[in-house]
Protein backbone atom coordinates (compact mmCIF):
# COMPACT_ATOMS: atom_id res chain seq x y z
CA UNK A 1 0.00 0.00 0.00
CA UNK A 2 3.07 2.37 0.78
CA UNK A 3 3.70 2.37 -3.53
CA UNK A 4 0.51 3.32 -4.02
CA UNK A 5 0.58 7.09 -3.42
CA UNK A 6 3.92 6.89 -5.54
CA UNK A 7 2.23 5.26 -8.40
CA UNK A 8 -0.44 8.12 -8.57
CA UNK A 9 2.58 10.70 -8.60
CA UNK A 10 3.98 9.06 -11.13
CA UNK A 11 0.78 8.68 -13.18
CA UNK A 12 0.20 12.23 -12.94
CA UNK A 13 3.69 13.29 -14.60
CA UNK A 14 3.90 10.26 -17.28
CA UNK A 15 0.15 10.96 -18.38
CA UNK A 16 0.50 15.06 -19.39
CA UNK A 17 3.55 14.17 -21.30
CA UNK A 18 2.12 11.64 -23.31
CA UNK A 19 -0.91 13.75 -23.99
CA UNK A 20 1.71 16.42 -24.71
CA UNK A 21 3.23 14.10 -27.44
CA UNK A 22 -0.14 13.39 -29.15
CA UNK A 23 -1.59 14.45 -32.19
CA UNK A 24 -5.30 15.99 -33.18
CA UNK A 25 -6.73 15.13 -36.23
CA UNK A 26 -9.72 17.81 -37.08
CA UNK A 27 -12.43 15.83 -39.39
CA UNK A 28 -14.16 17.47 -41.84
CA UNK A 29 -18.06 16.93 -39.34
CA UNK A 30 -15.80 18.95 -37.09
CA UNK A 31 -15.33 16.11 -34.38
CA UNK A 32 -11.61 15.64 -33.35
CA UNK A 33 -9.50 12.70 -31.89
CA UNK A 34 -6.24 12.75 -29.99
CA UNK A 35 -3.74 10.16 -30.93
CA UNK A 36 -0.84 9.57 -33.76
CA UNK A 37 -0.21 8.72 -37.33
CA UNK A 38 0.68 4.89 -37.87
CA UNK A 39 0.32 5.01 -42.15
CA UNK A 40 -1.15 6.29 -44.70
CA UNK A 41 -2.35 5.03 -48.45
CA UNK A 42 -3.64 7.34 -51.07
CA UNK A 43 -7.24 6.74 -50.10
CA UNK A 44 -6.90 6.28 -46.02
CA UNK A 45 -4.80 7.65 -43.05
CA UNK A 46 -4.18 4.76 -40.19
CA UNK A 47 -5.03 6.47 -37.01
CA UNK A 48 -3.83 5.51 -33.48
CA UNK A 49 -6.32 7.05 -31.48
CA UNK A 50 -6.10 7.55 -27.78
CA UNK A 51 -9.98 6.50 -27.06
CA UNK A 52 -10.88 4.21 -29.68
CA UNK A 53 -7.43 2.65 -30.41
CA UNK A 54 -6.12 2.14 -34.10
CA UNK A 55 -8.49 3.35 -36.76
CA UNK A 56 -8.78 3.52 -40.64
CA UNK A 57 -10.49 6.95 -42.08
CA UNK A 58 -10.90 8.31 -45.36
CA UNK A 59 -8.64 10.68 -46.21
CA UNK A 60 -11.52 12.45 -47.97
CA UNK A 61 -13.13 12.67 -44.00
CA UNK A 62 -9.82 14.19 -42.80
CA UNK A 63 -9.32 18.06 -42.81
CA UNK A 64 -6.20 18.58 -40.85
CA UNK A 65 -3.64 17.14 -38.26
CA UNK A 66 -2.66 19.86 -35.93
CA UNK A 67 -4.27 22.42 -37.68
CA UNK A 68 -2.24 22.05 -40.99
CA UNK A 69 -4.32 20.69 -44.05
CA UNK A 70 -3.27 16.60 -44.78
CA UNK A 71 -1.00 17.86 -47.73
CA UNK A 72 0.63 20.89 -46.20
CA UNK A 73 4.50 21.35 -46.46
CA UNK A 74 4.47 20.14 -42.46
CA UNK A 75 2.56 17.07 -42.40
CA UNK A 76 4.11 16.16 -45.82
CA UNK A 77 6.57 18.54 -47.30
CA UNK A 78 7.62 16.09 -50.53
CA UNK A 79 4.12 15.48 -51.58
CA UNK A 80 2.83 19.15 -51.12
CA UNK A 81 5.78 20.68 -53.29
CA UNK A 82 5.04 17.78 -55.83
CA UNK A 83 1.42 18.92 -55.89
CA UNK A 84 1.79 22.79 -55.68
CA UNK A 85 5.03 22.72 -58.50
CA UNK A 86 2.42 20.39 -60.64
CA UNK A 87 -0.72 22.81 -60.20
CA UNK A 88 1.05 25.87 -60.70
CA UNK A 89 3.11 24.92 -64.23
CA UNK A 90 -0.15 22.64 -65.34
CA UNK A 91 -1.30 24.56 -68.91
CA UNK A 92 -4.05 22.97 -71.75
CA UNK A 93 -6.10 23.63 -73.86
CA UNK A 94 -9.20 21.68 -75.85
CA UNK A 95 -10.34 23.50 -79.13
CA UNK A 96 -13.59 22.01 -80.89
CA UNK A 97 -14.69 23.02 -84.35
CA UNK A 98 -17.63 21.20 -85.97
CA UNK A 99 -20.17 21.80 -89.00
CA UNK A 100 -22.91 20.02 -90.23
CA UNK A 101 -25.22 20.67 -93.39
CA UNK A 102 -27.95 18.34 -95.05
CA UNK A 103 -30.47 18.89 -97.78
CA UNK A 104 -29.26 20.35 -101.32
CA UNK A 105 -25.24 19.25 -99.78
CA UNK A 106 -24.83 16.75 -97.46
CA UNK A 107 -21.75 17.85 -95.09
CA UNK A 108 -20.24 16.74 -92.03
CA UNK A 109 -16.30 18.61 -90.69
CA UNK A 110 -15.19 18.13 -87.37
CA UNK A 111 -12.04 19.28 -85.67
CA UNK A 112 -11.06 18.35 -81.71
CA UNK A 113 -7.68 18.92 -80.62
CA UNK A 114 -6.58 19.13 -77.03
CA UNK A 115 -2.52 20.15 -75.96
CA UNK A 116 -1.48 20.12 -72.67
CA UNK A 117 1.80 21.51 -70.65
CA UNK A 118 3.46 20.70 -66.97
CA UNK A 119 6.77 21.25 -65.61
CA UNK A 120 8.65 19.09 -62.86
CA UNK A 121 12.01 20.89 -61.86
CA UNK A 122 14.22 21.30 -65.14
CA UNK A 123 11.50 18.93 -66.92
CA UNK A 124 8.71 20.54 -69.25
CA UNK A 125 6.27 17.79 -70.85
CA UNK A 126 4.22 18.57 -73.78
CA UNK A 127 1.56 15.98 -74.86
CA UNK A 128 -0.60 16.85 -78.00
CA UNK A 129 -3.87 14.80 -79.52
CA UNK A 130 -5.85 16.04 -82.70
CA UNK A 131 -9.09 14.47 -84.56
CA UNK A 132 -10.17 15.91 -88.22
CA UNK A 133 -13.36 13.92 -89.94
CA UNK A 134 -14.32 15.85 -93.04
CA UNK A 135 -17.20 13.77 -95.56
CA UNK A 136 -19.29 15.33 -98.04
CA UNK A 137 -22.95 14.48 -99.62
CA UNK A 138 -22.71 10.56 -98.33
CA UNK A 139 -18.81 9.69 -99.10
CA UNK A 140 -16.27 8.35 -96.99
CA UNK A 141 -15.29 10.34 -94.42
CA UNK A 142 -11.51 11.66 -94.73
CA UNK A 143 -9.76 11.65 -91.12
CA UNK A 144 -6.59 12.49 -90.03
CA UNK A 145 -4.85 11.77 -86.53
CA UNK A 146 -2.20 13.24 -84.60
CA UNK A 147 -0.66 12.13 -81.02
CA UNK A 148 2.77 13.77 -79.99
CA UNK A 149 4.74 13.74 -76.76
CA UNK A 150 7.73 16.15 -75.99
CA UNK A 151 10.50 16.25 -72.91
CA UNK A 152 12.21 19.46 -72.80
CA UNK A 153 15.23 19.25 -70.39
CA UNK A 154 16.60 22.97 -69.38
CA UNK A 155 20.70 22.60 -68.73
CA UNK A 156 20.32 26.32 -68.51
CA UNK A 157 18.21 29.13 -67.51
CA UNK A 158 16.87 29.75 -71.18
CA UNK A 159 18.16 26.54 -73.13
CA UNK A 160 16.59 23.35 -73.64
CA UNK A 161 17.08 19.72 -75.18
CA UNK A 162 14.23 18.51 -76.65
CA UNK A 163 12.97 14.97 -77.39
CA UNK A 164 9.77 14.35 -78.90
CA UNK A 165 7.87 11.39 -80.70
CA UNK A 166 4.58 11.63 -83.10
CA UNK A 167 2.22 8.93 -84.79
CA UNK A 168 -0.58 9.73 -87.37
CA UNK A 169 -2.23 9.34 -90.29
CA UNK A 170 -3.62 11.73 -92.54
CA UNK A 171 -6.25 10.63 -95.70
CA UNK A 172 -6.23 13.96 -97.27
CA UNK A 173 -2.93 13.69 -98.23
CA UNK A 174 -2.75 9.73 -99.11
CA UNK A 175 -0.94 8.74 -96.06
CA UNK A 176 -2.04 5.22 -94.44
CA UNK A 177 -0.24 6.33 -91.28
CA UNK A 178 3.44 8.02 -89.87
CA UNK A 179 5.51 8.14 -87.14
CA UNK A 180 8.59 10.41 -86.04
CA UNK A 181 11.02 10.91 -83.79
CA UNK A 182 13.48 13.93 -83.14
CA UNK A 183 16.10 15.91 -80.76
CA UNK A 184 16.85 19.43 -80.89
CA UNK A 185 18.24 22.01 -79.28
CA UNK A 186 16.35 25.47 -78.14
CA UNK A 187 16.04 28.78 -76.36
CA UNK A 188 12.84 29.95 -74.19
CA UNK A 189 13.47 33.59 -75.49
CA UNK A 190 11.22 34.90 -72.92
CA UNK A 191 7.73 33.60 -71.45
CA UNK A 192 5.47 35.68 -69.76
CA UNK A 193 1.89 36.12 -69.07
CA UNK A 194 1.22 38.41 -71.82
CA UNK A 195 3.94 36.82 -74.30
CA UNK A 196 6.32 34.34 -75.05
CA UNK A 197 8.44 32.81 -77.70
CA UNK A 198 10.72 29.91 -78.02
CA UNK A 199 12.87 28.51 -80.82
CA UNK A 200 14.19 25.16 -81.62
CA UNK A 201 16.60 23.31 -84.15
CA UNK A 202 17.78 19.75 -84.43
CA UNK A 203 17.16 16.55 -86.57
CA UNK A 204 13.38 14.16 -86.99
CA UNK A 205 13.16 10.90 -88.54
CA UNK A 206 10.25 10.42 -90.20
CA UNK A 207 8.55 7.23 -91.55
CA UNK A 208 5.81 7.11 -94.28
CA UNK A 209 3.20 4.70 -95.17
CA UNK A 210 1.36 5.72 -98.11
CA UNK A 211 -2.43 4.17 -99.37
CA UNK A 212 -0.75 2.83 -102.39
CA UNK A 213 1.72 0.43 -100.23
CA UNK A 214 4.79 2.56 -100.80
CA UNK A 215 6.53 4.10 -97.88
CA UNK A 216 9.82 6.53 -97.43
CA UNK A 217 11.89 7.35 -94.94
CA UNK A 218 14.24 9.74 -94.58
CA UNK A 219 16.70 11.91 -91.92
CA UNK A 220 15.27 15.65 -91.86
CA UNK A 221 16.99 19.23 -90.21
CA UNK A 222 14.08 20.43 -88.48
CA UNK A 223 13.81 24.40 -87.57
CA UNK A 224 10.77 25.35 -85.56
CA UNK A 225 8.99 28.73 -83.60
CA UNK A 226 6.43 29.42 -81.30
CA UNK A 227 5.29 32.70 -80.20
CA UNK A 228 2.17 34.02 -78.47
CA UNK A 229 0.89 37.39 -77.14
CA UNK A 230 -1.83 39.10 -75.62
CA UNK A 231 -3.59 42.27 -77.58
CA UNK A 232 -5.29 44.87 -76.05
CA UNK A 233 -5.80 42.73 -72.76
CA UNK A 234 -7.29 40.16 -73.49
CA UNK A 235 -7.35 39.25 -77.06
CA UNK A 236 -4.32 36.65 -77.80
CA UNK A 237 -2.12 35.95 -81.15
CA UNK A 238 -0.43 32.93 -81.40
CA UNK A 239 1.87 30.91 -84.17
CA UNK A 240 3.74 28.22 -85.01
CA UNK A 241 5.80 26.80 -87.42
CA UNK A 242 8.20 24.02 -88.54
CA UNK A 243 10.40 23.26 -91.34
CA UNK A 244 11.96 20.10 -92.34
CA UNK A 245 14.57 19.80 -95.12
CA UNK A 246 15.23 16.03 -95.89
CA UNK A 247 19.56 15.74 -95.15
CA UNK A 248 19.82 13.55 -97.84
CA UNK A 249 18.06 15.64 -100.58
CA UNK A 250 17.21 19.41 -99.80
CA UNK A 251 14.81 19.35 -102.35
CA UNK A 252 12.59 17.53 -100.40
CA UNK A 253 11.29 19.67 -97.89
CA UNK A 254 7.84 20.61 -95.98
CA UNK A 255 6.57 23.90 -94.29
CA UNK A 256 3.98 23.60 -91.43
CA UNK A 257 2.59 27.07 -89.86
CA UNK A 258 -0.52 27.62 -87.90
CA UNK A 259 -1.65 31.42 -87.05
CA UNK A 260 -4.65 32.96 -85.07
CA UNK A 261 -6.79 34.40 -82.75
CA UNK A 262 -8.35 33.72 -79.77
CA UNK A 263 -10.81 36.41 -78.00
CA UNK A 264 -12.65 35.48 -74.66
CA UNK A 265 -16.67 35.10 -74.39
CA UNK A 266 -16.22 34.16 -70.56
CA UNK A 267 -13.65 32.75 -68.04
CA UNK A 268 -11.07 30.28 -69.60
CA UNK A 269 -13.48 29.87 -72.67
CA UNK A 270 -12.96 31.41 -76.04
CA UNK A 271 -13.69 32.05 -79.60
CA UNK A 272 -10.64 30.96 -81.49
CA UNK A 273 -10.13 31.79 -85.22
CA UNK A 274 -7.06 29.28 -87.08
CA UNK A 275 -5.30 29.52 -90.07
CA UNK A 276 -3.57 25.95 -90.98
CA UNK A 277 -1.40 25.88 -94.01
CA UNK A 278 1.11 23.19 -95.16
CA UNK A 279 3.47 23.23 -98.14
CA UNK A 280 5.05 20.14 -99.30
CA UNK A 281 7.20 19.92 -102.10
CA UNK A 282 7.51 15.72 -102.74
CA UNK A 283 3.86 15.25 -101.96
CA UNK A 284 2.45 11.91 -102.21
CA UNK A 285 1.49 10.86 -105.64
CA UNK A 286 -2.42 12.17 -106.48
CA UNK A 287 -1.86 15.00 -103.75
CA UNK A 288 -1.73 18.17 -104.17
CA UNK A 289 1.68 20.65 -102.32
CA UNK A 290 -0.13 22.69 -100.62
CA UNK A 291 -3.01 22.87 -97.78
CA UNK A 292 -4.48 25.42 -96.49
CA UNK A 293 -7.90 25.10 -93.69
CA UNK A 294 -9.76 28.02 -91.62
CA UNK A 295 -11.41 27.01 -89.12
CA UNK A 296 -13.33 29.27 -86.01
CA UNK A 297 -14.47 27.05 -83.35
CA UNK A 298 -14.43 27.13 -79.18
CA UNK A 299 -11.59 27.07 -77.06
CA UNK A 300 -11.19 26.22 -73.46
CA UNK A 301 -7.96 27.05 -71.66
CA UNK A 302 -7.05 26.48 -68.40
Amino acid sequence: MQNTPRAIILGAILLPAASLQADELALVNGDSLQGTTVAQTDSHLIWLSDNFGELTIALKRVASINGEPLFSSSTMPEVAAAVSSFSNSLRGELSVTGAYASGNEEREDWDIGTAVEWRAGDYRHDATLNYESHSLDGSADSEEHHVGYGLDFFFREKWFWKNGATWGANDNRAIDQYYSVGSAIGRQLWETDASALSAESGFVWISEEYNDQSSDSRLTWSWSADYRKILMQSVELFHSHRLLVSVSDVDDSELKADLGLKTPLMENLFTELKLEWLYDNKPALGTKARDSQLTIGVNYSW
